[in-house]
């Protein structure tokens, strides 16, 4: 990893430190979040730097040819990209009809749900694994959501968040403002974590077989200092 895109990176934080995204609100300044998925990916169809880490992390975590259901992840792309890797069975969970199309389109299996309708979620199939990847932040109640998807994955259940102790997001409360995760609405994330957050929270909710990887961030010293310098987490719950 060369200086100048170490540096590049460092200065790319920075301009974060004081600005604020443009809002776009909905009806009622209601999040719209088909604004937000729009905005996020900028209508490319490869894979974000976050997202291809994420998939490989993943093929390396799964057993070759399970069944995996992945909650929420807006990109048929990312799934294809696992399905075509690692041979496994994929069923897409979402909300929204024109991802569950895309889904289709690709010859993935998919169901629709609310996430926020726990009945729904009791009533998914069982699986070897479930992915959440990005979407736990967005939900008032994160507990209950893991606790019902625990009991759905037979093998593990694997989900991401930002690392809310990046050195950028403290930088920005010394400054005064709050860390910024949000895009179009400062209402995108509802729940926050730093590291030591994530391993307390794990632990109270009683999942002890669980392993927090911190990625992307700064180079280098996102291996040397996680904890400040990584700006994701991904966690991997260990199933009975």
């Amino acid at each position: 990893m060369s200086l100048i895109k170490i540096v590049k990176k460092i200065k790319d934080d920075f301009k974060q430190i004081s600005i604020y995204p443009k809002c776009s609100y909905g009806s009622e300044y209601a999040v719209d979040y088909n604004v937000f998925w729009k905005k996020r990916r900028g209508g490319s169809s490869t894979l974000s730097s976050w997202q291809k880490q994420r998939a490989d992390w993943t093929l390396k975590t799964l057993d070759p040819s399970s069944t995996v259901l992945d909650i929420g992840w807006r990109d048929g792309d990312v799934l294809d990209y696992l399905n075509e890797r690692g041979g496994h069975k994929s069923v897409e969970v979402n909300i929204d009809e024109n991802i569950l199309k895309l889904a289709r389109n690709l010859g993935i299996e998919n169901v629709k749900i609310n996430f926020s309708d726990f009945d729904q979620i009791r009533n998914l199939p069982e699986v070897d694994y479930i992915l959440g990847f990005e979407i736990i932040e967005h939900l008032p109640n994160p507990e209950t959501f893991i606790y019902y998807l625990v009991k759905k994955a037979k093998k593990g259940l694997i989900f991401s968040v930002p690392n809310s102790g990046y050195y950028i997001h403290r930088l920005r409360f010394l400054f005064g403002r709050f860390p910024l995760q949000w895009l179009t609405h400062p209402g995108e994330h509802l729940r926050f974590w730093t590291v030591k957050d994530m391993d307390s929270w794990l632990k109270s909710l009683g999942l002890k077989n669980s392993k927090i990887t911190l990625y992307e961030g700064v180079p280098i010293l996102n291996r040397i200092f996680p904890n400040l310098f990584a700006q994701g987490m991904i966690v991997f719950v260990e199933c009975d």
